[in-house]
């Protein structure tokens, strides 16, 4: 999307955000926002908020430093599906060129809708009237997005947390630990109710299990919410298989377009019920708490043996510290931010190795 480029149509452009645990069905809601004719919505970019680190503050920008933010955009931590191998995602040198013509006072807000901007999805565009982002890796900071982002809105999913469970203890980008799984789920709801109520008229709180159930109603309201039209036909987005398949490698699309390849259903809610052992659903419970009840899921226990604590604590204290350390890490020179987090931990593997939690 690189035609009729205008710096001051993109600065003008609103942008929205799709926050929430992964697995949560935000990259259905992605794949439905990316399908709408007037939207652009990029797969997973977890640079930004780094990028905000490093160039947050210039306010005047000139060539040197619009090369080096235009250099910056390619760190270990981007996500190689804007390069993949027969679909042309991303017009680098339309991108580099259009960035070096931003100089002189611009936000790193605007520079960062520019990349945005430069993503060519599958489908067929026409006017862009709004730009998103959906990326699991930033929801925990929506305070900081919504100062970064001072108009953007913001979609907040929510899945009940047993069955969020279910789907993560069967992938491999997070650890599979009950405990630690079902504290980060707790843990990224309060942050982002806490956002909300500061800013009510900017977030919107769905359910997983109420969208699939009913999906045209709710994509309605979204569309409503963030101030676009309506478009039935973005549910025929799974028609694309064949260029998904064309263009994804096989593990890339098993691992995070499989669900995709379908008409939208309901299937999969309910599913720790089936899934998940006595005791996990327990211990899911147990660290959910009253954060379960007030996002709307009803836990089965509310009473524990003290064996359960005695179980649940050593994976709350790590994943507090984890949650520390994220902070902390922010303080440390920016090369040395991009090492440590791309530094693999011996300590998540042998933890790992000994907390490991497995589906029926």
């Amino acid at each position: 999307m690189t035609d009729g480029f205008s710096i001051e149509k993109i600065r003008e452009t609103p942008m929205f955000f799709i926050i929430g645990r992964p697995r949560t069905g935000s990259t259905l809601l992605r794949t439905l926002f990316d399908a709408h004719p007037n939207v652009i919505i990029p797969q997973e970019w977890p640079m930004l908020l780094l990028l905000h680190l490093r160039f947050g503050e210039i306010k005047d920008w000139d060539k040197p430093k619009l090369e080096m933010f235009y250099q910056a955009l390619f760190q270990p931590l981007r996500i190689p599906f804007w390069s993949i191998r027969n679909w042309p995602t991303i017009d680098l040198e339309a991108l580099h060129e259009n960035i070096l013509r931003c100089e002189g006072e611009q936000s790193l807000e605007t520079l960062l809708k520019v990349v945005y901007f430069h993503f060519n999805s599958f489908f067929p565009k026409s006017e862009i009237l709004l730009i998103g982002d959906k990326n699991p890796a930033i929801s925990n900071h929506p305070e900081l997005l919504a100062q970064i982002f001072p108009t953007a809105k913001f979609i907040h999913l929510v899945r009940d947390y047993r069955d969020n469970l279910v789907s993560l203890l069967n992938v491999d980008f997070e650890m599979p630990n009950v405990t630690l799984l079902t504290y980060r789920w707790k843990y990224s709801y309060q942050v982002i109710d806490k956002a909300a109520m500061l800013h009510p008229s900017r977030f919107y709180t769905i359910k997983y299990e109420d969208f699939v159930s009913n999906p045209e109603f709710h994509f309605g309201c979204l569309c409503k919410f963030l101030g676009i039209p309506e478009e039935n036909s973005i549910f025929g987005f799974h028609s694309k298989k064949q260029e998904l398949e064309a263009n994804f490698p096989p593990e890339i699309i098993s691992r995070y377009f499989s669900s995709l390849m379908q008409p939208i259903d309901n299937r999969k809610v309910g599913v720790y019920k089936q899934k998940l052992t006595e005791k996990q659903i327990r211990i899911a419970d147990l660290v959910a708490g009253k954060t379960a009840d007030k996002a709307g899921y009803q836990r089965i226990n509310t009473r524990f043996p003290i064996l359960d604590y005695i179980w649940a604590t050593p994976a709350i204290v790590y994943t507090k510290g984890l949650y520390l350390i994220g902070k902390s890490v922010k303080i440390l020179p920016y090369n040395w931010m991009i090492w440590l987090i791309n530094k693999p931990s011996f300590i998540v593997g042998i933890y790992t190795k000994l907390f490991a939690s497995k589906t029926k």
